[in-house]
């Protein structure tokens, strides 16, 4: 069996800036598990990279293999290349680099928005779900 998580993430915004929302999905095995968080008001780079930070704080086993898939390129620019230079959200970046560094092996990779990829089909609608609704939920088949 496979021994990576992987993990889809999304922001989104009825507005930006504006209510917003984050959706995360993890795959593990057979097993899944589903957040959708309402985070008030901010914009859609602040939603992606809440999406983000959650998903690794909720990652117990760090010495696992992760792979992150996002539909944002903003957040593998400011979150892996050091050529980027953030001019906003520096706090927040900073936060998900130091908890990035506490993993043995992290990967993010890009997926097309609204494409064939059906976990960031779930995310989506996770992170729209979440702003719409002004509320939490968690969803696992453990």
């Amino acid at each position: 069996m496979e021994e990576t998580i992987h993990i889809y993430t999304d922001g989104a915004c009825s507005v930006n800036p504006g209510p917003a929302g984050c959706g995360v999905f993890f795959k593990y095995k057979q097993y899944f598990k589903k957040i959708s968080r309402y985070i008030g008001h901010g914009t859609n780079n602040i939603a992606e990279l809440s999406a983000i930070k959650f998903a690794l704080e909720e990652v117990k086993d760090k010495s696992k293999r992760v792979v992150i898939y996002t539909d944002s390129q903003y957040c593998i620019g400011v979150l892996t290349n050091p050529n980027w230079n953030p001019k906003a959200n520096k706090e927040l970046i900073n936060q998900i680099k130091e908890n990035i560094s506490t993993f043995k092996d992290i990967e993010f990779k890009w997926v097309k928005g609204h494409s064939s990829s059906e976990g960031n089909k779930i995310v989506d609608q996770l992170a729209v779900r979440a702003y719409q609704l002004k509320k939490d939920s968690k969803e696992k088949n453990y």
